[in-house]
C-alpha cells in the first residue's frame, strides 16, 4: 500500500486531502510543518510528499531542501501545494527539487493525478 504524507498547517486543507486520499486507497501520514514532517520520515516508510510551501517554523521549500539533502529520501517524490499564484514560487520549488506543483484551490482529481503520475515513475520511487 502507498503511503504519503501530507504536511499543512491549516487544518481544514489537511482533513480534505486526507479524506480524498484515504477514499482513493492510500495511507496517509500527517505533519503540521516541516519540522514535523522531518520526525515522521524517520518513523514511517513514505512514498510520496504532499507539502504546502507557507508553513510556520520551517516552510515548504526548507523542507524539500532537508528532504534532498538526505540520500536516503533524495529521490522521494514531492508536490507542492500553494495558495500563490506567483510563478516564481513554482520555478522556487522546481529549484530545490519539488516534482510537482498545485495552486490553491485545486481539483481532488488533478492531486490524485500528479499522485498516481509520480507513483508510476520507478526511478523516483522511494523504495520502502
Amino acid at each position: 500500500m502507498t503511503t504519503i504524507m501530507i504536511v499543512d498547517d491549516y487544518m481544514p486543507s489537511h482533513r480534505l486531502m486526507s479524506f480524498v486520499l484515504e477514499q482513493h486507497g492510500y495511507t496517509v501520514v500527517t505533519a503540521a510543518d516541516g519540522e514535523q514532517a522531518l520526525r515522521r520520515l524517520e518513523q514511517f516508510a513514505v512514498d510520496l510528499v504532499v507539502t504546502d510551501l507557507t508553513m510556520p517554523r520551517m516552510d515548504g521549500i526548507e523542507l524539500v531542501r532537508a528532504i534532498r539533502a538526505d540520500e536516503r529520501y533524495a529521490t522521494l517524490p514531492i508536490i507542492m501545494i500553494t495558495a500563490s499564484p506567483k510563478e516564481q514560487d513554482e520555478v522556487k520549488a522546481a529549484g530545490v527539487g519539488v516534482n510537482a506543483f498545485l495552486t490553491k484551490p485545486f481539483d481532488s482529481d488533478d492531486l490524485i493525478g500528479e499522485i498516481e503520475r509520480l507513483m508510476c515513475q520507478p526511478s523516483i520511487k522511494r523504495s520502502a
